[in-house]
């Protein structure tokens, strides 16, 4: 039996037990060791009140089991602590004879496991997702109470949001202060302070800011999606955008040209750094920022969302001595978080791993991370030579494109390396044909690949407002999924074209009906018959077709199980993998 399911059973024993509890006294046998005289045996109040505080304690579980989930932290242990909280205060409450000793000890033992999971997860999520703190308080007391309380606190509301800004030089060093000190007292300070926290706090990945004849439009990406923000007037957007080219060391004046820089905020208590890219148009200057968060937690390969079977093999290509792995998809596919999964499987202390990235989006411990810079004449060719005299153990290049990096590339596998690298593909077997493409010749790859990963994010359903539906019988059929075995799907709640009041959106979502991103994979193994087939005719349907063969699942195939499992929907699937 599973922890939860005993989890479940629990709370229902437990619950008919607290309600035998308060059974009248007709209802026990009439010649007991003391007289109990007419009515209840215990105070109808005080069992009122244990009752519920511990259908809190049952919601309280099942938010922990939930949430358990959604952060991937051990779930077995934190709903095996619940239970235990549970058990003890049920046990304590019955054997102490002193009410309010025993109440207090009953209320503690409930409240201590979820306390300690709260301290634990809330230093795993940003600020603006933790509980119990005060600004959470704050916001629960505006909710429910229509209270307020104030700001957060007086920096906030001197500032008006935690936001600082700082400038950046060319090398990557912090910038001196009198930049910052120049645009803060710009117009549009606090507006652009306003934009970059938003964006933070609703996990975007990138910022847009794009001109149109009256006004500047403010689109954000989140988890994959444009999704539009409030717009600025025509004049507030241009100086936003200039304060960035001043943070960026860019050139204020150039409005035609693409120009592009770096630079760095501090959010609350962690730091963001920011890609800028700017460009001309014809209703005036576009701005593209990046925003890469160096403070996320670097997730392994269970966390990535594959089949068990499929991280037993991905871990056994990524911990060979000596090979070529590859992880192809579109921009944005997650790509380098697959690579930073796949380091994070190795001994960095006894192996001397050195990175190639364009940027560095996540700091490791005990790797040499080097940053790519074209200006400079620091590109991805010239850093892999260099490197390779510096007797690495495994090397990561943030991506190949050219040929001269994918024959190095190839040459490292070949001389006792282990290469981890990203390409620009639509699919594991494509990613072959794309090598041949650059002008890397077959009997090189076919020495050199281990494997190749391909991969695409989806977004996941909210947990909150996804609806069950029946699917279509035909659709099953085309998918060649079982009719009679699956009884439903998942998927985002109807949109309403806006007629929805406040109040019926989703806070969790935004009213999105998704959360948060997932991967699908397919793995393509280079077995001893596809290297001999690359090596003599690499005709890329034929190889296609031994790959399924030796085990690979297409892409769409993996996501179907995400699709069966709930998590997310057939029509959000269709989009990522048609």
């Amino acid at each position: 039996m599973s922890v939860k399911r005993l989890v479940r059973k629990s709370r229902l024993f437990a619950t008919v037990v607290i309600a035998v509890l308060a059974l009248p006294a007709g209802a026990w046998a009439a010649d007991g060791p003391f007289p109990r005289g007419e009515g209840f045996y215990f105070d109808i109040f005080t069992v009122i009140l244990f009752l519920a505080i511990y259908a809190a304690w049952i919601k309280t579980s099942s938010w922990v089991d939930r949430d358990a989930q959604e952060l991937s932290l051990p779930g077995d242990m934190w709903n095996g602590l619940m239970l235990a909280g549970g058990a003890l205060s049920l046990i304590m409450i019955w054997i102490m004879p002193v009410f309010w000793l025993s109440f207090f000890v009953f209320v503690l033992l409930l409240a201590a496991p979820s306390l300690y999971y709260v301290s634990v997860r809330n230093r795993k999520v940003k600020a603006p997702e933790r509980v119990l703190t005060p600004d959470h308080l704050r916001s629960l007391a505006r909710r429910y109470l229509k209270l307020d309380f104030g700001k957060a606190s007086d920096d906030t509301a001197r500032d008006g949001v935690p936001v600082r800004f700082f400038g950046r030089r060319s090398e990557g060093q912090p910038d001196d202060p009198n930049r910052v000190a120049r645009v803060m007292e710009s117009v549009g300070y606090k507006t652009a302070q306003e934009m970059v926290y938003d964006a933070c706090n609703r996990r975007a990945t990138d910022i847009h800011l794009e001109p149109t004849k009256s006004e500047m439009t403010v689109r954000f990406r989140i988890d994959g999606m444009l999704t539009p923000a409030d717009p600025f007037s025509r004049a507030t957007g241009d100086a936003v955008i200039s304060i960035f080219k001043v943070l960026c060391n860019m050139d204020i004046t150039e409005k035609r040209k693409p120009q592009d820089g770096s630079m760095s905020a501090q959010v609350e208590d962690h730091v963001v750094d920011f890609r800028v890219a700017t460009s001309g148009s014809v209703s005036g200057e576009k701005l593209v920022m990046r925003i890469l968060d160096t403070s996320q937690q670097i997730i392994s390969l269970e966390q990535l969302g594959m089949r068990e079977k499929m991280h037993t093999q991905l871990r056994s290509i990524v911990t060979q001595p000596h090979g070529l792995f590859i992880v192809c998809g579109p921009t944005g596919a997650g790509k380098s978080t697959t690579l930073y999964a796949c380091l994070n499987e190795i001994d960095r202390y006894q192996q001397n791993i050195i990175t190639i990235e364009n940027p560095v989006e996540y700091q490791l411990e005990n790797v040499t991370q080097i940053e790519v810079n074209p200006k400079a004449g620091k590109t991805f060719a010239t850093e892999l030579r260099s490197i390779l005299r510096q007797d690495p153990d495994v090397i990561m290049i943030g991506e190949i494109r050219d040929k001269e990096t994918a024959e190095i590339a190839c040459q490292a596998a070949q001389t006792g390396h282990m290469v981890f690298t990203t390409l620009h593909a639509n699919d594991a077997v494509t990613a072959l044909g794309r090598l041949i493409d650059l002008g890397v010749q077959p009997f090189m790859i076919a020495s050199a690949l281990s494997g190749v990963l391909g991969q695409r994010l989806v977004r996941l359903l909210c947990p909150k407002c996804k609806v069950r539906y029946k699917p279509n019988p035909e659709l099953l059929r085309k998918a060649n999924l079982p009719v009679e075995k699956i009884k439903f799907f998942y998927k985002p709640p109807e949109q309403n074209d806006g007629e929805e009041s406040e109040e019926e959106v989703c806070e969790n979502c935004g009213g999105s009906g998704y959360q948060k991103r997932t991967g699908v994979f397919e793995l393509f193994v280079i077995t001893e018959k596809i290297r001999d087939m690359i090596r003599d005719n690499p005709n890329m349907t034929a190889i296609k077709q031994e790959a399924v063969k030796s085990g690979m699942r297409y892409l769409y195939e993996d996501g179907l199980r995400q699709v069966i499992e709930g998590k997310t929907s057939i029509q959000e699937l269709l989009r990522v993998c048609k």
